[in-house]
């Protein structure tokens, strides 16, 4: 009965995964429909960037005003959060260089993409983060 258990909450577990993978994040641009200008390219890189940046910081907000954390505290999670914007800065920096008034547009929209992944990979570790919204008894994990 209890291997039952397991794998039910296995099979449940990988499912609610799979459609948090396929979930849209935030409301995300298609540059792709405007790569004929690239003025327009830019700025809808830009556009996404913002909008990745808005969606990580309401879901942080609304981490940090859990009445009760059942995985560390709401100190521990501010220190991870200014730790890893540090990590994503190192991170792209390491893939594309630091940025400088002499590169070009194509690094910059390179090192916005990398900005925007792995902004999105945080948001979802964040989600699958466990969260006590509901109050003192209720604590479950993200589902979306």
């Amino acid at each position: 009965m209890r291997l039952a258990s397991i794998c039910i909450a296995t099979v449940f577990t990988v499912a609610v995964s799979a459609l948090a993978a396929d979930t849209p994040l935030y409301a995300k641009k298609d540059c792709n429909a405007v790569i004929a200008s690239a003025a327009a390219f830019h700025q809808c890189y830009a556009d996404n960037l913002a909008a990745a940046n808005a969606a990580l910081d309401r879901l942080y907000r609304q981490l940090m005003s859990q009445r009760v954390f059942t995985i560390g505290s709401r100190d521990g999670l501010r220190d991870v959060e200014r730790a890893w914007i540090v990590y994503k800065d190192k991170e792209c920096d390491y893939e594309y260089g630091k940025p400088s008034a002499a590169q070009s547009e194509d690094y910059w929209l390179a090192h916005a993409d990398c900005e925007i992944r792995v902004t999105e990979q945080r948001i979802r570790e964040l989600l699958g983060r466990p969260s006590c919204s509901g109050g003192d008894s209720i604590c479950t994990p993200h589902m979306r």
